[in-house]
């Protein structure tokens, strides 16, 4: 079982990963058959294929910094994050909470992403 620390290494890489863009290593951090859900509500991106193409899809206009401590229990976390998003030529930025589960050999299961375009700011 991967212990608090190993945890937030993984979520400190996954950080890093978003903002260079860096789908593969993104994924690396996945298990096989993982889920990802962003925003909660909308559609459930499962498996490799799937992150892969919403990834690539996202990644490339985001950047993302954390905002707070990350809180382990158990085999999941909560991460308070700010994403900075470019659409054409405009900023905006969101505030966002991450929920991810690890699985015994720390590999995220499962990422849902707490926000609403409705909170999206343009950035000052």
């Amino acid at each position: 079982m991967p212990t608090p620390e190993e945890i937030r290494s993984t979520i400190q890489s996954y950080i890093k990963f978003m903002c260079e863009s860096d789908v593969d290593g993104i994924l690396d951090l996945y298990s096989e058959d993982a889920t990802a859900e962003d925003p909660v509500g909308g559609a459930v991106q499962q498996g490799g294929d799937a992150l892969r193409a919403f990834y690539a899809g996202t990644v490339p206009k985001l950047q993302v910094e954390i905002t707070g401590p990350v809180r382990v229990a158990g085999l999941e976390c909560a991460v308070p994050l700010r994403a900075e998003l470019t659409m054409n030529d405009s900023k905006l930025y969101v505030d966002v909470i991450d929920a991810f589960v690890f699985d015994e050999a720390g590999k995220i299961t499962s990422m849902r992403a707490f926000w609403s375009p409705a909170e999206m700011r343009p950035t000052r």
